[in-house]
Protein backbone atom coordinates (compact mmCIF):
# COMPACT_ATOMS: atom_id res chain seq x y z
CA UNK A 1 0.00 0.00 0.00
CA UNK A 2 3.07 2.45 0.76
CA UNK A 3 4.45 1.77 -2.46
CA UNK A 4 0.81 2.70 -4.10
CA UNK A 5 1.29 6.19 -2.49
CA UNK A 6 4.78 6.51 -3.46
CA UNK A 7 4.00 6.10 -7.07
CA UNK A 8 1.06 8.47 -6.67
CA UNK A 9 2.77 11.21 -5.56
CA UNK A 10 5.68 10.52 -8.50
CA UNK A 11 3.26 10.11 -10.88
CA UNK A 12 1.04 13.28 -10.36
CA UNK A 13 3.59 15.75 -8.71
CA UNK A 14 1.71 16.00 -5.38
CA UNK A 15 2.19 15.55 -1.96
CA UNK A 16 1.32 13.12 0.22
CA UNK A 17 1.40 12.35 4.10
CA UNK A 18 3.96 9.84 5.65
CA UNK A 19 4.91 8.70 8.88
CA UNK A 20 8.96 8.35 8.86
CA UNK A 21 11.08 6.96 11.21
CA UNK A 22 13.81 9.22 11.78
CA UNK A 23 16.54 9.02 14.65
CA UNK A 24 14.05 7.01 16.56
CA UNK A 25 10.99 8.81 16.49
CA UNK A 26 7.92 8.71 14.72
CA UNK A 27 7.28 12.09 12.33
CA UNK A 28 4.32 12.73 10.55
CA UNK A 29 4.89 14.88 7.13
CA UNK A 30 3.81 15.81 3.79
CA UNK A 31 5.96 15.16 1.32
CA UNK A 32 6.70 15.04 -2.34
CA UNK A 33 8.13 12.01 -4.13
CA UNK A 34 10.64 12.64 -6.85
CA UNK A 35 11.86 9.54 -7.86
CA UNK A 36 11.92 5.83 -6.67
CA UNK A 37 14.91 3.67 -6.74
CA UNK A 38 15.13 0.81 -9.49
CA UNK A 39 14.97 -1.82 -6.72
CA UNK A 40 12.54 -0.18 -5.14
CA UNK A 41 14.52 0.18 -1.36
CA UNK A 42 13.55 3.67 -1.37
CA UNK A 43 12.93 7.20 -2.96
CA UNK A 44 14.09 10.81 -3.13
CA UNK A 45 11.32 12.75 -1.52
CA UNK A 46 11.20 17.15 -1.55
CA UNK A 47 10.58 17.58 2.45
CA UNK A 48 9.39 20.96 4.13
CA UNK A 49 11.70 23.61 4.45
CA UNK A 50 14.12 21.80 2.13
CA UNK A 51 15.38 23.17 -1.70
CA UNK A 52 17.09 19.56 -2.16
CA UNK A 53 15.49 16.11 -2.51
CA UNK A 54 16.49 13.81 0.63
CA UNK A 55 16.86 9.89 0.25
CA UNK A 56 14.94 8.03 2.17
CA UNK A 57 14.82 4.19 3.13
CA UNK A 58 11.42 2.29 2.08
CA UNK A 59 11.60 0.63 5.44
CA UNK A 60 11.20 4.36 7.52
CA UNK A 61 8.22 4.63 5.99
CA UNK A 62 5.34 3.63 8.44
CA UNK A 63 2.35 4.50 6.80
CA UNK A 64 1.15 6.81 3.56
CA UNK A 65 -1.71 8.47 3.09
CA UNK A 66 -3.07 11.03 0.79
CA UNK A 67 -2.24 14.82 2.13
CA UNK A 68 -5.48 17.19 3.70
CA UNK A 69 -7.14 17.98 0.69
CA UNK A 70 -6.61 15.46 -1.71
CA UNK A 71 -9.23 12.54 -2.07
CA UNK A 72 -7.52 10.41 -4.81
CA UNK A 73 -9.82 11.98 -7.31
CA UNK A 74 -8.95 11.96 -11.38
CA UNK A 75 -9.72 14.88 -12.84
Amino acid sequence: MIERFLRYSLERETKICAVLMQDGQMKKTNLRVTAIDADGAGFDALLPGRKRAVHVALSDVLTAAYARGDRGELE
